[in-house]
C-alpha cells in the first residue's frame, strides 16, 4: 500500500479481516453474551439459595430508571468511540467499563506513541493493546486498591479529596478533549461550542451527548466535503 501525506501505511485489508476481525469477533460475541449473563448470577442465586426476589415493582422502577441514562449512552458511546479503538476495543471498553475515563485515553495515547492514526487499521490494533493493558493494569490496581486503597485515602486531608471528587474526571476529559483538538484544531471551539451551549442552556445531560455526537460529526463531514478539512490537517 502506499503511504499517505504522512507517510503512514496502513494494514491490508484481506489479512486484517481475516487474521484479525475474525477471531476478535468469534471471542469478543460469546464473551459479551458470557458476561451478560453473569451480570444476572448474584440476582438468580440469591434466589435460588435464599428464596429472597426483587419485588416486582422496585425491580421494573429501578431498570426504567436505569433505561432513561443507560439506554442513550448505549447508543451513543459505540458510535463515538468506534473510530478510535475499533472492534476489539470495542468489545472490551463495552464489557470493562470506565470508557471515556479510562479505556479510550489509553487508546489515544497507544495510537500518540506508536505516531498512527485513529480511523485505521492499525490504529484499532494499536488502541487494542492500549485497552487490553490498561484491563490488566487496572485488575491489579483495583486488588491492590480494595486492600489499602480505603485506608489511603482515608489520611487525605478534606480538601484534597474535595480536589478529587471535583476535578479527576474533568481534567482527564479535558485532557483528552486537547490531545484530539491538537490532530484538528479546527474542530476544537465549534465542538466546544456544541456541546457548550446546551449545557448553559440547561439540557438534559443525556440530550446533549447525542446532541453534542452528531453536530460534531455533521460539523467534520461539512467541512471536509467543503474544504476538504480533515483531522490532522486542520
Amino acid at each position: 500500500m502506499a503511504p499517505d501525506e504522512r507517510g503512514f501505511v496502513d494494514l491490508a485489508v484481506e489479512p486484517y479481516e481475516r487474521e484479525y476481525l475474525g477471531p476478535v469477533h468469534r471471542v469478543g460475541f460469546w464473551t459479551c453474551i458470557l458476561i451478560s449473563a453473569a451480570m444476572t448470577l448474584p440476582a438468580l442465586l440469591l434466589y435460588l439459595i435464599y428464596g429472597v426476589a426483587a419485588p416486582r415493582a422496585g425491580a421494573l422502577a429501578g431498570l426504567a430508571l436505569a433505561l432513561t441514562y443507560l439506554l442513550p449512552l448505549t447508543i451513543i458511546e459505540p458510535l463515538s468511540y468506534y473510530s478510535v479503538y475499533g472492534d476489539a476495543g470495542n468489545y472490551m471498553s463495552m464489557t470493562t467499563g470506565n470508557i471515556a475515563n479510562l479505556r479510550l485515553p489509553c487508546a489515544a495515547v497507544a495510537q500518540s506513541v506508536a505516531e498512527v492514526p485513529e480511523g485505521t487499521r492499525t490504529g484499532a490494533v494499536i488502541a487494542c493493546i492500549g485497552i487490553a493493558v490498561s484491563v490488566v493494569v487496572g485488575v491489579v490496581g483495583v486488588f491492590f486498591g480494595s486492600l489499602a486503597g480505603g485506608w489511603i485515602t482515608a489520611q487525605f486531608p478534606p480538601w484534597l479529596t474535595g480536589a478529587f471528587q471535583a476535578y479527576l474526571l474533568p481534567a482527564v476529559l479535558g485532557a483528552v478533549f486537547g490531545q484530539f483538538a491538537l490532530r484538528g484544531p479546527v474542530y476544537a471551539i465549534p465542538a466546544l461550542t456544541i456541546a457548550g451551549v446546551p449545557l448553559l442552556l440547561g439540557w438534559h445531560p443525556y440530550s446533549i451527548i447525542p446532541a453534542a455526537v452528531v453536530g460534531t460529526v455533521l460539523l467534520g463531514y461539512g467541512l471536509f466535503s467543503w474544504k476538504g478539512i480533515a483531522p490532522g490537517r486542520g
